[in-house]
């Protein structure tokens, strides 16, 4: 059984068996270096949880503790509202290695992350939860129609500081709230079901984020890409940046340049 079909038939169907919700908080600093913390809480109906030992503090330790490069800081299990809780603090040194992490188990549900510095005085972030939608049968999408109708206004709320201003932040899914260098990010669950949500953050240390160059992909006709911004193109050459080097193309060897 792949992740994605555990993923449906461990968390999102115990959703839908209680027809209760599992709320899901997130608190992430971030580092310059791609390292930083997280801090995950989940709360899930207390009838639901109680004689659950695959809802606690500890199994989330556990799912943690075998994840090169992540360091359990703390956990614990409270109850408010209602709901019993479980949190988890975590070190990490780079985002690669929390994608490292299960779609299967709670901590999941921190997405997929990646940190990119472009070497100028900006970077860029990005976070999608969910996974990419599969061809499906028509009883799966009836399946999927009827978790849909039950989710409710489940949402899950991250939180998110970074380590330079922030220039631009949108998602294609939720509700996106941005100040000077902290984030906040609310999606319902049922607006990604079954498919992704992601989120894209552009920071700088300038009031204006200089221009990224627009690459091209010039193929040749041995089979050779070469990815770059595409400077110039005539009759007999084409010149093509490729980070701070400038690469002269005979028009010849080209097969054709992808824009």
């Amino acid at each position: 059984m792949d992740h994605s079909k555990k993923f449906m038939s461990s968390l999102l169907t115990l959703i839908i068996l209680f027809t209760g919700c599992i709320e899901y908080e997130e608190t992430l600093i971030l580092k310059v270096g791609g390292g930083g913390s997280i801090t995950m809480a989940y709360g899930m109906p207390a009838e639901m949880a109680n004689g659950d030992d695959t809802f606690s503090a500890d199994k989330i330790k556990s799912d943690l503790a075998g994840i090169e490069g992540v360091t359990v800081v703390s956990t614990k299990d409270f109850e408010k509202e209602g709901l019993k809780w479980v949190e988890t603090n975590a070190r990490f040194t780079s985002l690669e290695n929390l994608g490292n992490i299960k779609n299967d188990q709670l901590p999941g549900f921190a997405g997929a992350m990646t940190f990119t510095d472009h070497n100028n005085g900006s970077y860029t972030f990005t976070k999608v939860l969910g996974e990419k939608p599969k061809q499906t049968t028509s009883a799966n999408d009836k399946d999927m129609m009827m978790m849909k109708n039950m989710m409710g206004d489940v949402t899950w709320d991250y939180e998110i500081t970074f380590p330079v201003k922030i220039i631009d932040a949108m998602a294609d899914k939720g509700e996106v709230q941005a100040g000077r260098k902290k984030l906040s990010w609310s999606v319902p669950l049922i607006e990604f079901i079954g498919g992704q949500a992601t989120l894209t953050v552009i920071l700088g240390k300038g009031d204006k984020l200089t221009p990224l160059p627009v690459l091209q992909t010039v193929i040749l006709k041995n089979g050779e890409k070469i990815r770059g911004e595409v400077m110039s193109l005539n009759k007999k050459s084409c010149i093509v940046k490729v980070g701070k080097k400038r690469e002269r193309i005979d028009r010849d060897t080209i097969h054709s340049i992808e824009f």
